[in-house]
């Protein structure tokens, strides 16, 4: 049977250790009984740290939320608490907590066992990320008998999208819905006059328009009944780009270090997504959401306030993913405004915009970029960020002149402070100019819409 492994020793019990028989050896040789009386102490020491390092079961801490204020500003107000409430028994006790947030240098404080200390971490602006890592060690007062070092798993929090003002409703002339607020193309019941007829079977009677029998009737022959055309709810399917997140800052763009918990592109897609779905839910349309990358299943399309907190919930949960080859490309509900929320650096956005649009779909694309501040270092991430956003261009430009608006998502207060210069502006009318500006384009048009130009 194998022996079990010798305890560690504390460096404490070590060094006491060692003082102790250094004053025995010198009192000895000296042949002084006082040197020799100065090890008792150091033996004192020694036989408190001989039971050496004791095993850590797990952290001695934990961080949680303060439940009255979860957040102050930009940042979470969190607590770093007692794993429990009891601690350890041993009287003093110390517990040395090291703490790392994203993009920061580490830092450590020191506790007494039971209490408590107040945080404050950065926290990104929506989205899942993880905003503190930490772990702790335990000790006595005399460093006699510390305990191991125990990670903690990382503070992860989860940013619901901020919901913005709202916006106007362009919906299809090719609804398909059977109850709702926009007027169809049938005939059913609605609040639109569509014809006075002479009455045929199958007319409910409370359709009878007196007046009009009176009046066009002049043999009192006819009954005239009134026919209106059938409301219907509206179907929108949004589409996410998460191949992509990119800073205002483009020297991030080529960094290697952890992202910063910044405003990204894919933070304008989730706000604008938000805002663009809780639009449309608060009027009962329906809204499904799906991404470009094809990892997750789409979530179908509903209506109600639940359904606008499961899609500030997926919202949230999105984040960067490589986009691989889908089997089929997503498929919109028949006669739905299709939005694509997408930086636009490839041709993959732009070919399904075109391929909904030619179905007849009602089609928009957001610009997620944020208004660039043009930081690079080298001259070859200058020209690989010139490049790029002329390719982006040419792309929404194209776009344009085939009649499908690209609208500018970031909201301005994430504008604010970023210079607009020339090519590294969003692209397009602001979110709620350019719903506006769709909505009258979806009620003018009988056929092909007319081109966009903006900018």
């Amino acid at each position: 049977m194998a022996s079990a492994a010798p305890a560690a020793r504390s460096p404490v019990w070590a060094l006491a250790v060692i003082l102790m028989l250094v004053c025995i050896v010198a009192g000895l040789v000296s042949g002084r009984p006082d040197t020799v009386a100065l090890a008792a102490p150091f033996a004192f020491l020694a036989l408190a740290g001989r039971a050496g390092t004791v095993p850590g079961t797990g952290c001695a801490v934990h961080v949680e939320p303060y439940r009255s204020s979860a957040a102050v500003g930009p940042r979470l107000r969190l607590r770093l608490a007692p794993r429990e409430a009891g601690g350890s028994g041993v009287p003093g006790r110390l517990v040395a907590t090291v703490l790392a947030a994203p993009a920061c240098p580490p830092d450590a404080v020191v506790l007494l066992d039971g209490e408590e200390c107040p945080l404050l971490a950065d926290a990104p602006p929506s989205g899942e990320r993880d905003v503190l890592a930490y772990g702790a060690a335990a000790f006595t007062a005399d460093l006699a008998r510390p305990t191991a070092f125990a990670p903690a798993p990382p503070v992860r929090v989860s940013i619901l999208p901020r919901v913005g003002p709202t916006l106007a409703r362009p919906v299809s002339r090719r609804l398909v819905g059977l109850a709702g607020t926009h007027r169809s193309g049938r005939p059913g019941d609605g609040g639109e006059l569509r014809s006075v007829a002479p009455l045929q079977p199958g007319d409910p009677l409370r359709r009878i328009d007196w007046r009009a029998t009176a009046r066009r009737s002049t043999d009192q022959d006819r009954i005239m009944v009134r026919r209106s055309f059938a409301d219907a709810e509206a179907s929108v399917f949004l589409v996410v780009d998460q191949a992509h997140d990119l800073p205002s800052s483009t020297a991030d763009w080529f960094a290697a270090a952890p992202p910063r918990l910044a405003a990204g592109s894919l933070h304008v897609a989730r706000t604008a997504a938000a805002t663009v779905a809780a639009s449309y839910l608060a009027v009962g349309d329906r809204v499904g959401l799906d991404d470009l990358s094809g990892t997750r299943r789409a979530l179908r399309s509903a209506a109600g306030a639940r359904h606008l907190e499961q899609v500030r919930v997926r919202l949230a949960g999105t984040s960067v993913v490589p986009r691989r080859r889908r089997r089929r490309d997503p498929v919109p509900p028949q006669g739905a405004v299709v939005v694509v929320f997408s930086a636009f650096l490839d041709a993959e956005p732009a070919r399904l915009l075109r391929l909904w649009h030619a179905q007849g779909h009602v089609v928009a694309g957001v610009d997620c970029m944020l208004p660039l501040h043009r930081t690079e270092t080298t001259t070859a991430q200058a020209e690989a960020v010139r490049l790029t956003l002329l390719r982006r261009r040419l792309l929404l430009e194209g776009l344009q002149s085939e009649g499908i608006p690209v609208i500018a998502g970031a909201t301005a207060d994430a504008q604010h402070g970023i210079p607009r210069d020339g090519l590294d502006a969003p692209y397009g009318p602001d979110l709620d100019t350019g719903f506006r500006l769709l909505a009258r384009q979806t009620v003018r048009r009988t056929g092909q819409g007319s081109g966009w130009r903006f900018r």
